[in-house]
Parts: C-alpha cells; sequence; structure tokens
C-alpha cells in the first residue's frame, strides 16, 4: 500500500520543532556550557545555528499557504490578525502566567527567579524575552510577522516589488536597532527568514523537484554550512534550512513514523515541551540517573508528552481549554 503523500513543508516544521526541543535539552547550568558532554555542546550548538530561522522560515511558508494564497485561503487582514491573537497570543500568555505561578511555588527548583509586584507582571508582558518562560519571545516575533500581511500582500504583487521587500528586510537584518521591547528588534532580524518561507510557497520553485532531489539539498546545505561556519553566521542559516530540508526528507522516506507522531502538534510541544523538560531535569537533580539517559529523556519528553495532552484535550472538545493550548475547535 502506498503511503500518502505529505507537503514536505509539514515534515520540515516537525524538523524544526525537533532542534527547538534539542536546543532546550541540555542538563545543567546555561552558563557554564563547558560542563555539558561534548555531544551536547555540539547538538546545542548546531540547533542554535539556524532553529528558530528555520522555524520563521516554515511558519511563513505555512502562512502563505494557508492565509495568502488566493482563493478561499485568502483572509482578510482584521481575521487573520483575530485568529492569530487567539490561537498564538492568548496561550503564550496562559503558558507565561503559568511558569510565573510555578517559579514562585518552587524557587528553590528554578534557576531564573521572579517578582510578584505590578512591575514584575508588566515587564513580563513588555519585555517577553525576559519572560518567566523566556522562549515566549519567539511567539510576540512570529506576531510581528502577522501584523505585517499587509507589507507582505503588497510584495507579492510584482517582481520589483519582491525585490524592494527583499533589500528593505536584508538591510534591517544587518542594521536593525536591539530593541527588546515588545521583541521589535528580534522582528527586524528574523523577517527576511519568514519572507523567505512566503516566497518559497508563492512562487512554488523547488516544490517539484525537492521530493527526488533531496540529496543534493542535503549535500548543497551541508557546504554551504560549512563556508559559513567561522565566517558569516547567515551562511550557516542558510545552510542549515537547506541540508534540513534535504535530512528531513530522507528521514521520512525511511523512518516516517518518527514525523508523523508529532509533526501536527508543533505548536504545543513548543508550548507545554520545556514544562516537560524542566520536570525531567529537577527529577535528574534528586535521583541518580546517567546523564545520556536524562538527556533523551528530555527530548522524547519534550516531543511526546504535548501530544499526548493535546490528544486528549482535543476528545474534550472544551473551546476555552482547546484555544488554552493553540489548537482549533473542531
Amino acid at each position: 500500500m502506498q503511503r500518502k503523500k505529505i507537503n514536505w513543508i509539514s515534515i520540515l516544521q516537525g524538523w524544526a520543532m525537533l532542534w527547538v526541543v534539542v536546543g532546550h535539552s541540555f542538563i545543567g547550568s546555561a552558563d557554564h556550557p563547558e560542563m555539558w558532554p561534548l555531544y551536547v555542546r555540539v547538538l546545542y550548538k548546531f540547533a542554535y545555528s539556524f532553529h528558530m530561522a528555520l522555524f520563521m522560515f516554515t511558519s511563513g511558508y505555512l502562512f502563505f499557504m494557508t492565509r495568502l494564497a488566493d482563493g478561499e485561503n485568502k483572509w482578510p487582514y482584521q481575521k487573520v490578525i483575530v485568529d492569530k491573537a487567539k490561537r498564538l497570543l492568548l496561550p503564550g500568555i496562559v503558558f507565561s502566567l503559568l511558569a510565573f505561578i510555578l517559579k514562585i511555588a518552587f524557587p528553590a527548583e528554578m534557576s531564573r527567579k521572579v517578582g510578584i509586584g505590578f512591575q514584575d507582571i508588566m515587564h513580563m508582558i513588555l519585555y517577553p524575552h525576559d519572560n518567566p518562560l523566556r522562549e515566549m519571545w519567539f511567539i510576540v516575533t512570529l506576531f510581528w510577522m502577522f501584523i505585517f500581511t499587509p507589507l507582505w500582500r503588497w510584495s507579492l504583487k510584482d517582481k520589483w516589488k519582491m525585490v524592494a521587500t527583499i533589500i528593505l528586510l536584508v538591510i534591517v537584518h544587518f542594521i536593525h536597532p536591539h530593541v527588546r521591547f515588545l521583541c521589535i528588534g528580534r522582528f527586524f532580524s528574523f523577517a527576511i527568514w519568514f519572507y523567505w518561507g512566503v516566497l518559497m510557497c508563492c512562487t512554488r520553485v523547488i516544490d517539484e523537484v525537492l521530493q527526488k532531489k533531496s540529496y543534493l539539498f542535503l549535500l548543497a546545505g551541508i557546504i554551504i554550512y560549512a563556508i559559513g561556519f567561522k565566517t558569516i553566521p547567515e551562511c550557516k542559516i542558510i545552510g542549515g534550512i537547506i541540508l534540513s530540508t534535504g535530512l528531513a526528507l530522507i528521514f521520512d522516506r525511511y523512518t516516517p513514523k518518527i514525523f508523523a507522531g508529532f509533526r501536527n502538534y508543533t505548536y504545543q510541544i513548543f508550548l507545554m515541551g520545556i514544562f516537560c523538560q524542566i520536570f525531567v531535569k529537577i527529577l535528574y537533580s534528586h535521583i541518580s540517573m546517567p546523564y545520556l539517559m536524562a538527556y533523551i529523556l528530555c527530548i522524547v519528553a519534550g516531543l511526546y508528552i504535548p501530544v499526548f495532552i493535546s490528544k486528549l484535550i482535543e476528545k474534550t472538545n472544551y473551546r476555552p481549554l482547546l484555544y488554552c493550548v493553540g489548537l482549533k475547535p473542531s
């Protein structure tokens, strides 16, 4: 029986989420990575060299496919913002507050303390990178991408507007102000990768050849990544995205169940996975366990426990609960 063909971007999104989880799976102080085993340091550095740009790329591709494409997929701007506020910002607020509560309730187990005053709460909201759950910066940064939907639509009207937009985003990527307020600086830094995803979906320039040429993508990505390894960070990012595309498709071809188990719940993994990983890290600090076993458990827990919880919540079909974890009511 022939396996149902899966859009390559869904496979790549699952791969991106895998590297996000790997990047969060180190055990020990983040201030002293030299104390980690060599394999953890290598995987950590590799993941952080491109994984968030890869996630932005896949988000841009899927955004065009589901919200910007002509026909029934093209949504009015107001509807886009309301939808993303409910399914992106609301869960981010819920899990930020959950992290806030847990840090107050169990301060001895937390590496970063939080205050409980009004100023602390406002700081959490206005400076997401200094949130009790620092990973929430990504949610706010991604929401900025949707706020700029009119720019993406304008840019896609003809090739000269595309070129002008690319030049603008490249310029702001390299010379943007490092504004921490509401992650504005991070929007400038990551917008080029989101727009790259939009363009790849709009033009479909690689869709026809990608499934058959995945090994070439892997080879090209390795070469580009190697060129930028010690010199140009952007080359590492581009190479990382290209080699990830090839490698993810090769893995999916031979071990399809690896991605099938979690690729439809990437946002829920992002929201809940860090809590599962923190639990494993606390467990490791209290009981005797080999480091490698704890590290693997951290990755597995970060990937699959959120999927299990999400499926349970889906069965309830309780709308408020679904919205709290970023799931769409049936």
